[in-house]
């Protein structure tokens, strides 16, 4: 099963995470299939979506991680989740 969810990079302290679509069952830092975005907490939560990209997965049937839900609802994407 694919799932939209976290993939955490940058550096000690300062942890800058990517909004990739991978396998349920692959590592945090695992292959990922796309990167639909970027997070960043620690600069004043900078958000960057390619919504149309998250669409399409979601179309295809990847299911979000609750943490990207939540991101997606403080960034206010209208993004079609059927969950």
């Amino acid at each position: 099963m694919v799932k939209i969810r976290l993939a955490r990079f940058g550096r000690t302290h300062h942890p800058i995470y990517r909004i990739v679509a991978m396998d349920s069952k692959s590592p945090r830092e695992g292959h990922y299939l796309d990167i639909l975005g970027t997070y960043d907490p620690k600069s004043g939560n900078v958000i960057n979506l390619n919504k149309e990209a998250i669409d399409q997965w979601i179309k295809k049937g990847a299911q979000l991680s609750d943490r990207v839900k939540a991101i997606l609802k403080q960034a206010n994407a209208n993004v079609n989740a059927n969950s």
